[in-house]
């Protein structure tokens, strides 16, 4: 295989994009709460268990975000590269592709204005 290289646009967080990632850790937390609720009952342990997997899993993906990308070899569009990660995958031909991240160009101003 060869080496591949992507650039991916590091999109600003705007209001439309924070609050989902807001409503899915508060519904999380909540959750978790009403999971230990249950759990200290003898009967509510199994379900306690399963909703507090689940709330775990909300409040993950609320904190982990990312951007789509195109890979370059197979063309398939629905790839995600997470923020931070410097390397990705490719889902269908599973080719492994480095990520150069590029910061939007109202970010770079707002840095050169500070």
């Amino acid at each position: 295989m060869d080496f591949v290289r992507v650039e991916v646009l590091r999109r600003r967080m705007t209001v439309g994009r924070l609050v989902p990632r807001i409503f899915s850790a508060i519904s999380g937390i909540i959750l978790l709460l009403i999971s230990a609720i249950l759990m200290i009952t003898i009967i509510g342990i199994l379900p306690g268990l399963g909703l507090g997997s689940f709330s775990l899993f909300l409040i993950v993906a609320s904190f982990s975000g990312g951007e789509r990308f195109k890979c370059p070899r197979c063309g398939f569009e629905k790839n995600i590269a997470l923020y931070g990660r410097h390397n990705a995958t490719c889902s269908k031909c599973k080719q492994n592709i480095a990520i150069d991240w590029i910061r939007s160009e109202k970010t770079e101003k707002q840095k050169d204005a500070i």
